[in-house]
């Protein structure tokens, strides 16, 4: 292969690179904008890791329930109360039908399905801040896609804001 089409090809390769990163930038801030808050409650299990800097670990409530569920599938269909806490109404491989239910995609961990990821990491030195994490606050959008973007206590208000 001459230079010039090396240059080209590494070129082409790039630009398809970067399309697909701000694709996916784009659909996640997307989600952040406008998807469905739904609070998801937490069981916490380790408060730091002295490696990684300072997150929580976490295992969600539902999670069990879903383990405990004779249903299969690739959603979990939850009912969201107005304060936006959620329930598991069942599993299922579409999503649901009945439009007051929310859709969040299972993802696979340790051989068991959850909906979120396993840690919430935060800036070193505010451990306390996040210690009385009682919920998860994820936007999902339509198709199921779930982004956890804070921790909540409780009384459901967000924890870690109001820094002095």
């Amino acid at each position: 292969m001459n230079p010039r089409t090396l240059r080209a090809a590494l070129a082409g390769a790039f630009l398809l690179v970067a399309a697909a990163a701000l694709y996916a930038v784009r659909d996640n801030e997307r989600i952040l904008a406008e998807g469905h808050i739904v609070l998801v409650q937490l069981a916490p299990v380790d408060p730091r890791s002295l490696m990684q800097g300072d997150y929580m670990a976490l295992r969600y409530a539902i999670d069990n329930e879903i383990l405990r569920s004779d249903g299969e599938g690739r959603y979990a269909h939850l009912a969201v109360d107005e304060e936006g806490r959620a329930s598991l109404v069942g599993l299922g491989d579409a999503l649901p039908t009945d439009p007051a239910q929310v859709a969040m995609k299972l993802r696979s961990r340790d051989g068991r399905e959850t909906v979120g990821p396993n840690a919430f990491f935060f800036q070193e030195g505010r451990a306390d801040d996040f210690s009385n994490a009682q919920w998860g606050e994820f936007r999902v959008d339509a198709g199921g896609k779930a982004l956890l973007t804070h921790l909540r206590g409780d009384d459901l208000v967000r924890l870690g804001e109001n820094r002095r």
